[in-house]
């Protein structure tokens, strides 16, 4: 049974891509479970659109060279590698297959190609020409540009941390949903993709300026202590900045009272493949601070402590239950 309904046009997220492209080199591997790749066929219009693209290119990932397509691929890291490959194929391609897709093949390729990446469960700091600062969460792509008259963060995805350096050139960080601008300022940003997708900014010191997408004339200003989620249409209201908001610097996760359900997507942003929540315990509350460095080990505690169980499908979806006697 699909999901809701998606427009043909929407874009496809990038990870709805790397999941198809996963199934399609364990399929090749002849280690994928029938069963299970048509189950998350099923399990959303979009992931069916990504395996429809996937299939209409199997003319070109034949071209792939013969060491990344055998069926003799057994190693988890070259699966991964072959993977990426064939992620980087569906992007790159991606606009130019008859799903509608017209001005979708940009913007995915800009985020695949960014400069500076992490991959899940990688966190990375860098340090800005300027002598700011940028920490850069898990599963992230960004591009830095300063010129003569601006400086300017392009967040495709992902969660990034801001300290900005003095400096008489504006400060800007673009994502899919709007931009921000710092005002002498520590702040962090996240951007969600998917048709719920939504960035969040939270203000750590001094403030910042916000305009979404649509609405460029409407200027929101945050200080410190607050947090605000927008789309390209708008924004929900200013909120206090929740605590523990920048514990993934510290390689922690703090939750407080969480519903199940949100704890596990939170998990699932450090670890390769699909990480879902059975819906029949998506709402137990979970109180605990967990390490982001093994979240397979965090996993096995939390199912330990709360009588529940992790079914894997394969070693890149699992979905975490009650469990059985």
């Amino acid at each position: 049974m699909f999901g809701p309904a998606t427009s043909p046009s929407a874009p496809l997220a990038r990870k709805v891509l790397a999941a198809a492209a996963h199934w399609h080199v364990e399929q090749q591997c002849g280690s994928a479970d029938p069963a299970a790749l048509q189950a998350w066929r099923d399990a959303s219009a979009e992931h069916e659109r990504a395996w429809t693209l996937l299939q209409r290119m199997r003319g070109q990932l034949g071209t792939i060279p013969p060491a990344l397509a055998i069926p003799a691929l057994q190693a988890a890291q070259q699966r991964r590698r072959a993977a990426t490959k064939v992620l980087a194929m569906l992007v790159a391609a991606g606009g130019g297959i008859a799903l509608g897709q017209a001005g979708w093949q940009s913007s995915q390729w800009q985020a695949w190609t960014a400069s500076l990446r992490t991959a899940p469960g990688q966190r990375r700091h860098v340090a800005l020409a300027d002598g700011g600062r940028m920490a850069i969460n898990t599963d992230s792509a960004l591009d830095v540009d300063y010129s003569a008259t601006q400086r300017r963060i392009r967040l495709h995805h992902g969660e990034i941390m801001i300290t900005t350096a003095p400096d008489p050139r504006p400060f800007l960080v673009d994502t899919p949903h709007g931009v921000i601008r710092a005002l002498g300022t520590r702040f962090g940003v996240r951007c969600d993709e998917g048709a719920d997708g939504a960035s969040t900014v939270s203000v750590f010191e001094h403030a910042v300026e916000v305009r979404c997408a649509a609405r460029p004339d409407a200027v929101l200003r945050l200080d410190a202590g607050q947090q605000l989620r927008f789309t390209a249409a708008g924004a929900d209201g200013v909120q206090a900045m929740p605590a523990h908001q920048d514990s993934w610097l510290r390689g922690m996760l703090v939750a407080a009272d969480w519903p199940l359900r949100q704890l596990v997507s939170e998990l699932a942003r450090y670890r390769r493949g699909r990480l879902a929540c059975d819906a029949a315990v998506a709402r137990r509350p979970v109180t605990g601070t967990y390490r982001l460095d093994d979240i397979d080990a965090v996993l096995e505690g939390l199912c330990a402590s709360h009588g529940l169980q992790v079914t894997y499908f394969t070693r890149y979806w699992a979905t975490v239950s009650a469990r059985t006697a």
